[in-house]
């Protein structure tokens, strides 16, 4: 049957014998269990059928299968597993008087404690594991969980997390693992909402160029210093830089980034005419602002809406 040969699969990960040197796990080791596991690292697990085949599906089908009359319980199942993975899985499935936490928050472990929990069908764990990625330490990285969301299918909370990168550099080498792990397709949604915010903001940058929003403009002579175009151009590089890094916009929030010295000759810029400043600098700031909150409001309406 199809269990027997999921069961022959994970048997052939590592052949054990009763002459092999293991150690029971002290937290698991009732001599009243009738089923042991066995970890890649030697440890083995005497835990409970009647705690296993409720918590998964693999194990209720595998209980289901007829014994041999001289089966014995001492006979360890090898679970492809590190012994820090299953006391993971059993702390998670067992009734305890405290909340089980994780012995590990790294993106590796987690991941891999997911990818257990999906193979033996320990429904339980996954759901535990995704109402703990809620919290902290996992709320501060959402990227690792937009990851996580992406592998397992956990398509409600993709969108929101994907809006949370927003102030990450993706360029940076500390994501590369992370990103790594990501189907193109999540990726490539990823990236074109980080895109389609910065193309947002580049467009509202144009228009300020080419005369397009009235405010701006402090002088209504409509004479202008043909210089204040490379200004304009400068004025949308660094936009486009500042967006690529951080997407959600909040270096073009700070005061810095409009005093850069590149700019001074943007502000100070004067009519030809009669010799007054030619832009706003309040203004253009104000217009990149707005436009970015509108497309903030944009998104939080979608995400309102699925």
């Amino acid at each position: 049957s199809a269990v027997f040969r999921r069961i022959q699969t994970y048997q052939s990960t590592k052949n054990v014998t009763k002459s092999e040197k293991t150690n029971d796990y002290l937290s698991y080791s009732s001599p009243c269990a009738d089923i042991v596991l066995l970890s890649d690292d030697g440890v083995r697990f005497r835990v409970h059928s009647a705690v296993l085949a409720p918590a998964s599906n693999f194990f209720r089908d595998m209980f289901g299968m007829p014994r041999p009359a001289a089966d014995n319980s001492d006979e360890a199942l090898p679970m492809g597993e590190s012994s820090q993975i299953i006391k993971t899985i059993l702390d998670i499935i067992y009734p305890h008087d405290v909340y089980p936490m994780l012995p590990s928050a790294t993106f590796a472990f987690v991941r891999r404690l997911l990818s257990a929990a999906e193979r033996f069908d320990f429904m339980r764990v996954t759901h535990h594991v995704r109402l703990l990625t809620k919290m902290e330490p996992f709320a501060s990285r959402p990227l690792e969980v937009y990851a996580l969301a992406c592998i397992y299918g956990w398509a409600e909370e993709a969108h929101t997390l994907s809006l949370q990168t927003l102030n990450l550099d993706l360029s940076s080498r500390d994501y590369v693992d992370i990103l790594k792990s990501i189907d193109s397709a999540s990726l490539y949604n990823l990236f074109q909402l980080r895109w389609r915010r910065k193309q947002h903001i580049l467009q509202v940058a144009q228009m300020l160029a080419d005369h397009d929003i009235e405010r701006i403009w402090t002088c209504l002579c409509r004479s202008i210093d043909e210089t204040i175009h490379e200004m304009w151009d400068y004025l949308r590089l660094i936009i486009r830089e500042e967006m690529d890094k951080f997407p959600d916009g909040s270096g073009l929030r700070c005061p810095e980034f409009w005093r850069q010295d590149g700019l001074r000759g943007l502000w100070d810029s004067k009519c030809p005419a009669c010799g007054g400043l030619s832009v706003d600098e309040n203004e253009v700031k104000a217009a990149i602002i707005d436009e970015l909150d509108e497309v903030i409001r944009g998104d939080a309406k979608w995400k309102n809406m699925k």
